[in-house]
């Protein structure tokens, strides 16, 4: 089972998983993703992704986000490109109209919100001997 995401440092707000299927990854984002939040937020985000060559998707339902500064948007497009990278098609699902509105403010919201193709998985790169 995934772990949870904690996604503020207060007590209760966190992600927590809902059932997977066998190649999505689901997060549920709860509470504020502000400066103080981000750097774990991130941190735990990508490890529940780490060793997963199976995962075709990542959905991060976020109908119980509370704040979303800067930073937190931060974390949902460095999220978004390392999904990207690695042929993973990213989802935002349940956005608020906070969230929204920063998005759109922002100019970020067709791009973590557009349909995605899966790309390809990195590879060895040329003449790394790998």
């Amino acid at each position: 089972m995934d772990e949870p995401v904690t996604a503020t440092p207060d007590p209760d707000p966190a992600v927590t998983p809902p059932p997977a299927g066998p190649h999505t990854v689901h997060l549920a984002l709860t509470g504020d993703l502000d400066y103080d939040a981000y750097g774990e937020f991130l941190q735990q985000a990508r490890a529940a992704l780490e060793g997963r060559s199976d995962v075709t998707d990542l959905r991060l339902d976020c109908r119980e986000a509370g704040l979303v500064d800067s930073m937190g948007l931060s974390a949902l497009l460095q999220i978004h490109r390392s999904a990207e990278e690695n042929g993973i098609r990213f989802h935002l699902d349940h956005i608020g109209p906070a969230l929204r509105r920063l998005m759109e403010l922002t100019g970020t919201y067709e791009h973590l919100t557009a349909l995605q193709q899966p790309g390809p998985r990195p590879g060895p790169h040329p003449g790394s001997g790998t």
